[in-house]
Formats: C-alpha cells, sequence, structure tokens
C-alpha cells in the first residue's frame, strides 16, 4: 500500500505538469486519471495492491526507453542507428510488458472479487496501452520503412 501511495502522488505530480507544460497529450491524460482512479480505489478499498504493484513494474519497464528516446530529440539525434535501435528497444520492452503481461494481469483482476472500480480501472489501462501500442507499431513500422527506402539520384 506503501508503493501504491507513493505511485498516486506521482501520477497527481505528473498529470498536473503535463496540463500544465507543454507537453500535453488527451491520451496521456487519459492514461493519468485511470490510473488515479484505480491506484485511489485499490488503496480506499484496500484491495488489489499485489496485482496493482505487479502491474506498475510491468508497464513502467518500458519507461527507462521512452525516455532515452526522448533525451535522443533533445540532442537532435535523430535518423542514426542509435536512435532506431532504442525506438526497437522500446517497441519490444512495450510489446512484451503492456501487451504480454499486462491482459493476464488484467484478466486476472476481472476474475477476482475486486470492487467495480479497480476492474473497470484495470480494463481502462489496458485499453490505453492497447492504443499505445497501436501507435507504436506504426511509429516503427514508418521508421523501419523510411530507413529502408533507397534515396532518388537523378541521372546525370
Amino acid at each position: 500500500m506503501k508503493v501504491l501511495a507513493i505511485t498516486l502522488s506521482y501520477m497527481i505530480y505528473d498529470l498536473m505538469a503535463t496540463i500544465l507544460g507543454d507537453n500535453f497529450t488527451v491520451d496521456n491524460a487519459v492514461h493519468h486519471l485511470v490510473s488515479i482512479v484505480g491506484i485511489g480505489a485499490g488503496l480506499a478499498y484496500q484491495k488489489c495492491g499485489t496485482e496493482m504493484v505487479a502491474s506498475l513494474w510491468m508497464t513502467e519497464m518500458s519507461t527507462p526507453m521512452l525516455h532515452a528516446r526522448e533525451f535522443l530529440k533533445e540532442l537532435s539525434i535523430r535518423d542514426t542507428p542509435l536512435n532506431l535501435l532504442v525506438d526497437i528497444m522500446f517497441a519490444v520492452t512495450f510489446s512484451l510488458a503492456r501487451m504480454g503481461v499486462g491482459p493476464y494481469l488484467t484478466f486476472v483482476t476481472l476474475r477476482a472479487d475486486n470492487p467495480f472500480v479497480i476492474k473497470a480501472m484495470a480494463f481502462g489501462l489496458q485499453a490505453v496501452s492497447t492504443f499505445w501500442f497501436y501507435k507504436i507499431l506504426r511509429m516503427l513500422k514508418y521508421k523501419l520503412r523510411r530507413r529502408g527506402a533507397t534515396p532518388h539520384v537523378k541521372p546525370t
């Protein structure tokens, strides 16, 4: 429960930072709100602590690669083998964690004797992860196609 309380505090802080900052997106705000309500319900009901902490651990596995992508953007390192490698590593860790283990944890949460709000938030987080998974696949497909395209050279 302590881990959940700390995580809840961070999620509230991070939501406020994204709302007040330059990087606000609706999908990120939905992710934060669903997480806040779900974690808050787990704390209020004193249920699902193990499942929620396991879910947090699994979903945050891709965060280091996400931050590495942002660092490379800030350093203007784009269209390089390093950037592509980080993108691929991010896509793989995100996919394994959120689309491999995530649905199992969602299933366990939905099957257990949990309050409706906890089940709804578990399903909501999986839905957001599925949406992001689709966006990540599109990004990776675009980058791989662009990398594989040969530049057009005018004959002289």
